[in-house]
């Protein structure tokens, strides 16, 4: 366990070194998930919404706004792991891979210390959305605090799980911008983001129900709205078995990855 917390301290004390690059930086990080709200939002604009609207069949409300503020609070915290693990390539770049795989660190320890530094990194941009629902669209006599800090905290567990996740598969490829082009739309899709999931063919709902950030944004929203039913604890309990299933994917995908390294690889190359 001591190896686990220095492995983990190393690697949050290495992310900061190699990524910091100013505050300019972290500021412009706000920019992408700005303009792709402000997309959505313009692209419904042209649509009726409010009480007795069409769009309020499937938004509760018909409040667009507050719909799509907390669809980006919620893909914010999961898009910050992603790229992460999009980055991921750059650890056999600098070696670091290397080392990993060749002495006693804890490789979970490592996967871990760098999706911790991606939600912190990311994680005044989440505190900004959530002012912004709370300060301009939400009704606080409506918000059932109890719940909505339950969900924000699995909400984090559950990013910070995924992104271990996809770090674990980008061990066994030198190239991990695949990483982005298939979890970037697709999660932002079918995790009901932009788009209500109710809409969604069978299929599509399918799809949906693979990714932590459709739980996840399912028991915010009704937290949000006050409306807490016997649907809402069953999300609840699938999305931490979700997470327990993940965890031990990525062990075993740990293990098979360090077999594969050991086996294919070289001294200057895993």
């Amino acid at each position: 366990m001591n190896v686990f917390w220095q492995t983990l301290r190393a690697e949050l004390i290495k992310q900061r070194s190699d990524s910091f690059k100013g505050r300019m930086v972290f500021f412009s990080l706000l920019l992408w998930p700005a303009l792709m709200f402000v997309s959505a939002y313009f692209a419904m604009k042209p649509y009726r919404n409010g009480a007795g609207s069409a769009i309020s069949q499937f938004i509760p409300g018909g409040n667009v706004s507050l719909f799509l503020l907390s669809g980006f609070l919620i893909f914010q915290l999961f898009w910050t792991v992603v790229q992460s693990a999009w980055t991921f390539e750059r650890e056999r770049q600098m070696g670091t891979l290397e080392l990993v795989w060749l002495t006693p660190a804890s490789k979970m320890a490592f996967l871990f210390g760098r999706s911790i530094y991606a939600l912190l990194s990311g994680m005044w941009m989440f505190v900004i959305f959530s002012v912004l629902i709370f300060v301009f669209v939400a009704d606080f006599d409506k918000v059932l605090w109890g719940y909505f800090a339950f969900s924000l905290v699995l909400a984090l567990i559950s990013a910070l799980v995924w992104g271990v996740f996809l770090c674990s598969i980008c061990l066994f490829s030198r190239d991990s911008s695949f990483i982005y082009y298939i979890f970037q739309d697709p999660m932002s899709l079918f995790g009901g983001v932009r788009i209500p999931i109710t809409v969604f063919p069978i299929w599509a709902k399918v799809c949906s129900f693979f990714f932590p950030v459709t739980y996840s944004l399912f028991l915010l929203r009704e937290a949000i709205g006050g409306s807490i039913s016997g649907a809402w604890w069953d999300m609840a309990l699938a999305l931490m078995v979700l997470n327990a299933g993940i965890i031990i994917v990525t062990i075993r995908i740990l293990v098979k990855a360090e077999s594969y390294a050991r086996r294919n690889g070289s001294w200057t190359l895993f």
